[in-house]
């Protein structure tokens, strides 16, 4: 009788789990993505390897666009920080309206902002050095903090906040 009880809960509670660690996995995943497209955007708008024009412009705003829709994507499986991640995902969009006549010095702290911001993503949402496979995430026993780092998470809102210097 108490095994009719007992399996059906640890059937149950094992697929939730396997399924919050995939969701952990797939979040981590769209942070690197998102460090990704907004390092790759500091490239062109810091000009040290190409220079800073039309071309380089276009490319650092397609980045720009690709990193805030990424964001908004991890923003949709975080629910509890969709606000927050909507809010630093609208500031790197918008961030774009700056490039009419930005200096060079302000292209260095602009580029400079984007790589902390995505540094401070990727590492709200990594666990604590924790190994994952992909799709599947940590170990089916790990029980450290879920993700994010709420520190990380405000760091980033404050970076974004002071995005363009």
């Amino acid at each position: 009788m108490i095994l009719i009880i007992i399996v059906p809960i640890a059937v149950y509670w094992s697929d939730q789990r396997i399924a919050e660690h995939a969701r952990w996995d797939t979040e981590v995943n769209y942070a690197q993505l998102f460090r990704m497209d907004v390092g790759s955007a500091a490239e062109f708008i810091n000009g040290t390897f190409y220079p800073w024009n039309n071309e380089s412009q276009r490319s650092a705003l397609t980045l720009l666009v690709q990193g805030e829709t990424t964001l908004l994507s991890l923003g949709h499986l975080d629910t509890a920080h969709l606000n927050q991640l909507s809010t630093i995902a609208n500031m790197v969009g918008g961030s774009t309206s700056a490039f009419n006549g930005i200096t060079q010095s302000k292209r260095v702290i602009f580029s400079a902002n984007l790589r902390s911001l995505g540094d401070k993503i990727v590492n709200a949402y990594f666990l604590n050095n924790t190994s994952t496979t992909n799709g599947v995430g940590p170990s089916f026993w790990y029980s450290g903090p879920s993700p994010p780092n709420e520190q990380d998470l405000r760091d980033a809102s404050t970076i974004a906040a002071n995005l363009t210097g």
